[in-house]
C-alpha cells in the first residue's frame, strides 16, 4: 500500500486529499484546489549600481494563508515598527 502526502488546509478541515506541492514560505503541503501559483520576479545587475527586473519570472507556490501575508499593503509599516520619521 502506499502512502501519500495528505494536505494540510484539508486535514485541517476534517478532509483527506493527497498534495501535490508544498508552500515555498512555510512548507505546508497543498492539494491542487488550495495551492496557489503566483508569478515570482527574477532579478540581476550590477551590484551597487542597479538592479533589473528580468522578462521571464519563476513560479512560486504558496498557501493561501502565506500568499495573503506576502501580499499585504507595506502603508504605515513604518509607524508599525516604530520608526520615526
Amino acid at each position: 500500500m502506499e502512502e501519500f502526502v495528505h494536505c494540510y488546509e484539508c486535514l485541517q478541515a476534517g478532509e483527506t486529499r493527497d498534495a501535490v506541492g508544498i508552500c515555498h514560505h512555510c512548507s505546508a503541503a497543498l492539494c491542487a484546489e488550495h495551492i496557489c501559483v503566483v508569478d515570482d520576479p527574477v532579478t540581476g545587475g550590477v551590484p551597487l549600481v542597479r538592479t533589473v527586473v528580468l522578462p521571464k519570472k519563476a513560479r512560486l507556490l504558496l498557501c493561501g494563508t502565506c500568499k495573503a501575508a506576502l501580499e499585504q499593503p507595506r502603508s504605515g509599516y513604518a509607524e508599525y515598527v516604530g520608526i520615526e520619521h
